[in-house]
């Protein structure tokens, strides 16, 4: 591509950077501010402050962090296990009605999850996980979305790996855990930040199966935050959603490398 096509594209990206990154720098200089100066664009930086961060503190965002830390976490690697499974038993193994069962996964994801809530809502409670962890967990492990990524990705994956493990005795599942599922990272890493992603800003479900205030998560602590008072304190609020927002951006640096090497890996075929 020549030079002149690059300029461009340049600057294109620069813009769309400068888009991205002004939320990002309206919500930490924003959590600073004095209440009287939160919607002014113009910063003073001698009346900067720390109060909105120890008025949040206060609230109950350090627990839901730590809920929301928890349920991410089991969801994430529990899901990573079964959708692996699941997706390397759909590429590789032969069994009745093998098209049917992935027809049938797949056609979920064309199914809006408002259309389930109530349904999926009633089962959890009878089976007694309202207000509970289960309740906020197992019904977020399954998602056609990873396993369908996983079939794919094992579909290419090399066969004379597995059957040179077949040689030294390993069994279907010995092969799968120890040699298929270690060299699996350019689907798991992507695939974990996605999972840990959706499940940290997911609201609608823990707002529905938790009435517990001990359970809540960061998304039903900060909008209990916006609604606490009569007149909402936004310094108070952009304070919480940057404590909340913190794990996620730490989360980005550290797996950011194996991202970018993950997608690289998934197209050398």
């Amino acid at each position: 591509m020549g030079t002149k096509r690059k300029i461009p594209l340049s600057i294109f990206a620069i813009i769309c950077g400068i888009f991205m990154i002004l939320p990002i720098y309206f919500l930490v200089i924003g959590s600073f501010k004095m209440p009287n100066d939160v919607f002014e664009l113009e910063v003073n930086f001698s009346h900067l402050t720390f109060d909105n961060f120890r008025a949040a503190f206060e609230t109950p965002i350090i627990r839901s962090i730590w809920n929301s830390l928890l349920v991410s976490t089991v969801v994430t690697v529990v899901a990573l296990i079964f959708h692996a499974m699941s997706g390397y038993a759909l590429a590789r193994l032969e069994f009745p009605g093998k098209t049917f069962v992935f027809g049938w996964m797949i056609s979920t994801l064309m199914v809006p999850f408002t259309v389930i809530m109530i349904p999926l809502y009633m089962v959890t409670k009878n089976l007694g996980m309202a207000n509970s962890y289960l309740g906020l967990i197992i019904p977020m492990i399954f998602n056609a979305y990873g396993i369908f990524l996983f079939r794919q990705f094992y579909r290419d994956f090399p066969k004379e790996l597995e059957e040179a493990a077949y040689m030294e005795g390993l069994s279907i599942a010995g092969a799968f855990f120890r040699i298929v599922l270690p060299l699996s990272k350019p689907i798991i890493i992507p695939l974990t930040i996605g999972f840990f992603t959706a499940n940290w800003n997911n609201y609608l479900w823990p707002l529905i199966i938790n009435q517990n205030e001990k359970l809540w998560v960061v998304q039903v602590a900060l909008a209990n935050v916006i609604g606490a008072e009569h007149e909402t304190q936004w310094t108070l609020v952009l304070a919480a959603a940057l404590v909340c927002a913190l794990p996620m951006f730490i989360l980005f640096f550290i797996m950011q490398k194996y991202l970018v090497e993950g997608v690289k890996m998934t197209g050398i075929k």
